[in-house]
């Protein structure tokens, strides 16, 4: 769902300047490599998070898997060791590197068992990434999650619980879009609420920044992304998101015309999808090229 900028700011031409906040998660890792490996002339692209080796979320439960071995390193001369709750460092280097366009991944996921440190760094950290100067596009990695509330519902209750009659249920489905289904905080666990909040915090404020500022900020809410870049057989299967759709999605972002902004549902074309993803092919251009197929 666009929303557009009154105040429009000229993009810097040339080589634009990338900043990969949470470069060190998963998503921040696959994206780094395809920026830097597809357009070594378009971006100069950075990566900043806490430490540099690959998240230890993702460490531990894939210890012997070995699409984790194959995930590449990043040269220190591209990365920057900061929390993005230190406003003052975070600003700095940003400032210092020039950077004109950030992706921001940066978060402290469900699982975390410090609940009020989850909302610490999901929502003051990313008011300092959205406050930063000199920054002309964000890309906001929100998340789904943000809807999962209307699971308690049906249809999605027996989406969720798998069953979902195809036969009679399937034609009908209401799918969830922005303009008519608000963010509904999901109740699954406190980390899952914590969360999930946060990222409904984040896209109010990125909200209230567009209407007041010349940045574009793009808010994604992301289906399931895993190590293994399949949908697997659990329920997360209807919102996943494939490696290739997530790339093609940021492609989409990055050239969008700078009056671009909004919350945008971003996923495969997956079997049961039940959130709706007309807004991002309208206003982006996103078509999704993958998707979980029917069990």
């Amino acid at each position: 769902m666009t929303e557009i900028n009154k105040n429009k700011c000229e993009v810097p031409s040339g080589q634009q300047r990338i900043l990969i906040t949470g470069v060190s998660g998963l998503m921040g890792r696959i994206l780094f490599n395809y920026l830097t490996e597809k357009y070594p002339t378009k971006y100069q692209v950075f990566g900043i998070d806490q430490h540099l080796n690959i998240s230890t979320r993702y460490q531990s439960i894939n210890i012997d898997n070995i699409k984790i071995k194959s995930i590449s390193s990043i040269s220190t001369d591209k990365f920057f060791q900061c929390d993005i709750t230190d406003r003052t460092k975070l600003h700095q280097i940003i400032q210092e590197q020039k950077i004109e366009i950030i992706i921001h991944l940066a978060a402290l996921l469900e699982n975390y068992t410090d609940i009020d440190k989850i909302s610490h760094v999901n929502i003051d950290g990313t008011k300092n990434i959205f406050e930063a100067a000199g920054i002309h596009r964000i890309i906001y990695a929100s998340s789904v999650m943000t809807v999962f509330g209307y699971i308690t519902q049906e249809p999605y209750l027996s989406i969720f619980h798998d069953t979902f009659d195809d036969a009679t249920m399937l034609e009908s489905l209401q799918k969830i879009t922005i303009k008519d289904y608000p963010p509904l905080a999901d109740i699954q666990s406190p980390g899952c609420t914590a969360y999930s909040q946060s990222k409904i915090i984040g896209e109010q404020m990125a909200t209230d920044i567009v209407k007041n500022s010349s940045k574009s900020i793009i808010c994604a809410r992301f289906g399931s992304i895993n190590i293994d870049d399949q949908p697997g057989k659990t329920w997360l299967r209807h919102v996943w998101c494939s490696y290739r759709d997530l790339c093609s999605f940021i492609d989409k972002a990055l050239e969008a015309p700078q009056y671009i902004s909004g919350i945008y549902f971003i996923m495969s074309n997956n079997y049961r999808l039940w959130v709706d993803l007309d807004d991002a092919k309208q206003d982006l251009g996103f078509v999704p090229q993958d998707g979980a197929e029917k069990l």
